[in-house]
């Protein structure tokens, strides 16, 4: 993907994060998006336990939407890499809209008593809730394993090709993602563009709710600090 269109997508996720707090949602065509979500986590199926097939399985997953299965083939540390990037945020949101809208809590106060799995999966439900063509990009690709390289034991990389016909437009790219081992299983670690994707849209929840407190009253801005 080009470092423009990278540019626009990163712009439109920070969008979708700030409308979190002003409750109303992005609706605009978001096709690029799908690129990044390609680079995601497996799908338990019934595959052997090696990279090249729980690669496999995760595209299928993913093709689907089914976050829930994703999020049960995502390997711990990169589970909890996806936590800390919205802890802050959400204990920053005084409103606690972006806890409500994203995560369905009361408060952002019950944040840390959500397992990471859970996380993964509303955000995503979340995301292609509100960005419909999104998950229609992700039901039109097309993910074929090329081959993989073995860093060590433990450490494996899946080169693979996404194809994507949307709206009249065809995109093709190689990609890369990584798969560590627990256990007697292989796990789906993050990827640098999927890491960012869940970095700019927190950051767009950040943004949103400091307009929110901008816009808000200076004595009700005031109350709302007190301990």
């Amino acid at each position: 993907m080009s470092g423009k269109n990278k540019s626009l997508t990163r712009i439109n996720l920070q969008a979708l994060g700030r409308n979190v707090m002003k409750n109303r949602f992005l609706k605009s065509i978001l096709t690029l998006c799908a690129l990044f979500v390609m680079m995601g986590p497996g799908y338990a199926q019934a595959a052997q336990d090696n990279p090249e097939s729980v690669a496999k399985a995760y595209f299928a997953a993913m093709k689907a939407g089914d976050w829930a299965k994703c999020a049960s083939y995502m390997h711990p540390e990169a589970l909890a890499s996806m936590k800390r990037i919205f802890r802050a945020i959400l204990k920053a949101d005084k409103s606690g809209e972006a806890a409500k809208a994203v995560f369905g809590l009361k408060s952002g106060a019950e944040y840390e008593q959500l397992r990471e799995t859970v996380i993964f999966e509303r955000i995503w439900n979340f995301i292609t809730g509100e960005l419909p063509e999104m998950k229609t990009a992700l039901a039109a690709s097309t993910n074929t394993v090329l081959g993989q390289v073995v860093e060590n034991p433990d450490l494996a990389h899946i080169v693979y090709r996404t194809q994507i016909k949307v709206a009249g437009s065809e995109m093709s790219e190689v990609e890369l993602i990584s798969f560590k081992k627990q256990g007697a299983t292989w796990r789906a670690l993050l990827t640098s563009d999927m890491e960012e994707m869940f970095t700019k849209f927190a950051e767009g929840i950040a943004s949103g709710s400091k307009e929110e407190e901008k816009s808000a009253p200076a004595g009700v801005r005031k109350l709302e600090r007190k301990p």
